[in-house]
């Protein structure tokens, strides 16, 4: 479809886009002047009246139907033959046909994959509750890459993108923390799945009266190694170690901090960290 934007048609007021030539277009203009000459009655004088000047209407011309529209101060007249308009119809009937295929093949697809996520989620449980700790990590490693490889294009759910921040947390029922890890530094995870995974792993095992802080300590420093200058890390693990009262810890873990040049999110930093926990531990 040629449209000539916005022209002018010499003995026709209005600016126009329309695929019509100029002959055609005052034929329809002649034709319905009464009905397009004025598409909006005049605004009332008030402050608070808000006027969006748009009109549409299909209008029978010749061998078909012209789409007029009225925005910005343009007429738009779009015409199609009947013929045209049957062509158009069938070709979105086909269009929608074949969403419809697809969404029918993407629901099926949907229900494939949830089904083998919840498959594997009861193979991790059985194995967590045997004992089977090899056998559960691979479980929860082959979740990962079915719920990495279909990502995107087939969204199953809200929560499904939501993998990378909810499978950490499983491994803080295995016995050591090194599962956990293993699996942070396979998926490249950012310090904040760090942080995240320190913290649920000490709550859970506190939770069940096990020992935590050699565990949690493992972790801190491990991510200090994948992330050597991320003081968020630095500031987490020390206020852990304060929390434990392990002084000596935590003023060491801002020493280092202090050695890096790395600043928190407090006003003094880590160096007024440091004398506050000097002068706690007198």
């Amino acid at each position: 479809m040629n449209v000539r934007e916005r022209v002018t048609i010499d003995g026709l007021p209005f600016t126009w886009s329309t695929n019509l030539d100029d002959d055609d277009l005052r034929g329809f203009y002649h034709r319905y002047s009464d009905r397009i000459r004025e598409p909006f009655p005049p605004a009332e004088s008030s402050p608070r009246t808000i006027r969006i000047p748009f009109a549409m209407d299909f209008l029978e011309f010749l061998e078909g139907v012209c789409l007029w529209t009225y925005a910005g101060g343009v007429h738009t007249v779009l015409y199609r033959s009947n013929r045209e308009w049957e062509l158009w119809n069938a070709r979105q009937a086909e269009i929608q046909e074949l969403r419809d295929d697809q969404a029918a093949e993407l629901g099926a697809q949907r229900q494939l994959l949830l089904a083998e996520d919840n498959f594997l989620t009861e193979k991790t449980d059985l194995a967590l509750k045997a004992g089977d700790y090899e056998s559960a990590a691979a479980y929860i490693y082959a979740r990962s890459e079915l719920h990495l490889e279909f990502a995107e294009p087939y969204r199953i759910s809200v929560n499904w993108c939501r993998w990378r921040g909810d499978f950490p947390f499983i491994f803080t029922k295995f016995p050591t923390s090194s599962y956990g890890m293993d699996f942070l530094r396979r998926y490249n995870m950012q310090p904040h799945a760090w942080i995240n995974f320190a913290h649920w792993y000490a709550v859970r095992r506190s939770a069940e009266g096990q020992e935590f802080e050699t565990e949690t300590g493992r972790i801190y420093e491990e991510a200090f190694k994948v992330f050597p200058e991320n003081a968020r890390l630095f500031q987490a693990a020390c206020l852990f170690w304060r929390e434990r009262r392990r002084y000596d810890l935590a003023m060491k873990i801002c020493a280092e901090a202090i050695a890096k040049g790395l600043r928190d999110d407090t006003k003094s930093g880590f160096e007024g960290r440091l004398r506050r926990l000097e002068r706690e531990k007198k």
